[in-house]
């Protein structure tokens, strides 16, 4: 890596790791419930939790239909919630109230005044999925067909709670599993089902990516509230984007003595400020250039290295003959450039785990190179992220990556299960070298989608 390695002080000098408790989600609804009647002066109907997602590969290449392969994480948002019958929808958030549940912090809004920029903070991601279940209804959103089931009577409205376990900022979905958990309470609220199948589910997800895109204005691609809605335990789903059909491959290494650790930088995590959207535009004038719809039609069904190479050395001969090209041309060959080698990595990857034998050390070497391509061409990298991947190689990792967005949030790397609270000592020594806040750590599991808990 061309980031310096740390001079990482011995471990026992760095202070104890600081690790992020394995959430109770039986415990945590229960005593949701409970600050929901204290708060409303009535019982909940039900709890829903929804999960976040970890990604081993295919960052910045959902919108252009490449191969992602997240799995959900054992972190959940959850949503206590209760039907209305005067079109009103009302929220609170256990992290954005004190003890009391004061009065001041509920959010509300009439379901029918749900639009863009009507609604900011964290109950635009909430409300919006109204929003977006009458869109998928009705056929106005971008899912291949509208799904009547999502709809949503003209005086339905609901009373929401919503407490979390993942961590916030961190880059593991706490947006994507608010929106989630809020989708199967709504759906359940309005037509009593609690196991939507996959067709549902996959509708549901699209609802909660057209909140996010519309009413908080992150152009994400979908990848977070799949992972969040159609994930099997023990499994990554290979999520081929073009048309969201998900094979599920094994994705639990720890026959190999080997688990998920995830490093919270506690930098800042945003992607609602412009930086995700200007790459998706990006790669969308790329694909102009290219005469594709998007990225991943230029590369053949099973994209090789070479073939990722070939498409580059395309576009280059295409812009020195004069195509017309949005945006500044660096900026965009650096992103299409991302986009190819990612979409060839998660291939590669989905193969090792297809496989009976995983070869899991060319996984990290994969993850490696995905941090790289991240950093130098996607360019969405930050100091503590690539310390953090630097202190993990160093302590003897398989490898190491930024997962989601970038721009703070989380590292996750692939370490042996009995060197990870020794691995986490030298990370903590290499961030108070840095002078950075001490870092989280969080060892992930493949996980359930969303579901009633209670």
């Amino acid at each position: 890596m061309s980031c310096e390695p740390a001079v990482v002080t011995p471990p026992e000098e760095a202070g104890c790791p600081q690790w992020v408790p394995q959430p109770d989600v039986l415990a945590r609804a229960e005593l949701l419930s409970e600050r929901f009647e204290r708060a409303y002066g009535r019982a909940p109907v039900g709890v829903w939790a929804a999960p976040g997602r970890a990604n081993l590969m295919g960052e910045y290449i959902d919108y252009s239909g490449g191969m992602c392969l997240p799995f959900a994480h054992q972190y959940v948002t959850l949503t206590a919630a209760a039907p209305r019958t005067d079109g009103v929808l009302r929220a609170l958030s256990l992290q954005d109230a004190d003890e009391s549940v004061a009065d001041h912090r509920l959010r509300t809004t009439p379901v029918a005044d749900i639009a863009p920029g009507a609604i900011g903070g964290w109950f635009g991601y909430a409300a919006g999925v109204a929003w977006g279940m009458q869109r998928v209804a009705s056929g106005r959103s971008d899912h291949p067909v509208a799904v009547p089931e999502l709809v949503l009577s003209r005086d339905f409205g609901a009373d929401l709670m919503v407490d979390s376990t993942v961590p916030i900022g961190a880059g593991l979905a706490s947006s994507a599993a608010l929106e989630c958990s809020v989708a199967l309470a709504l759906f359940s609220l309005s037509t009593g089902d609690d196991a939507p199948d996959d067709r549902l589910r996959r509708a549901l997800a699209r609802a909660c990516m057209d909140a996010e895109n519309h009413i908080v204005g992150a152009n994400t691609g979908g990848l977070d509230q799949t992972a969040s809605l159609r994930s099997h335990a023990g499994e990554t789903l290979a999520l081929d984007c073009r048309d969201f059909e998900a094979a599920r491959l094994p994705a639990d290494p720890s026959a190999a003595g080997l688990t998920w650790l995830a490093v919270d930088t506690r930098a800042p995590h945003r992607l609602a400020d412009g930086q995700y959207s200007s790459r998706r535009e990006q790669c969308e004038a790329a694909a102009v250039v290219l005469s594709v719809a998007r990225l991943r039609d230029a590369l053949p069904e099973h994209p090789t290295e070479d073939a990722a190479a070939a498409v580059l050395e395309r576009f280059d001969d295409l812009v020195s003959s004069g195509a017309t090209l949005r945006g500044n041309p660096e900026g965009v060959r650096l992103r299409l450039r991302h986009s190819l080698t990612e979409m060839v990595r998660s291939v590669r990857i989905a193969d090792q785990l297809s496989s009976v034998d995983p070869d899991w050390a060319l996984v990290g070497r994969l993850l490696v190179a995905g941090h790289e391509s991240m950093r130098l061409d996607c360019q969405v990298t930050v100091p503590e992220l690539d310390a953090a991947v630097t202190a993990c190689l160093d302590a003897g990792a398989l490898g190491a990556k930024v997962v989601g967005g970038g721009f703070g949030g989380s590292v996750i790397a692939l370490v042996r299960a009995d060197e990870a609270d020794a691995l986490a000592a030298s990370v903590c020594a290499s961030f108070e070298e840095h002078g950075f806040r001490d870092p989280l750590f969080l060892t992930l599991t493949p996980s359930a989608a969303g579901r009633r808990v209670r």
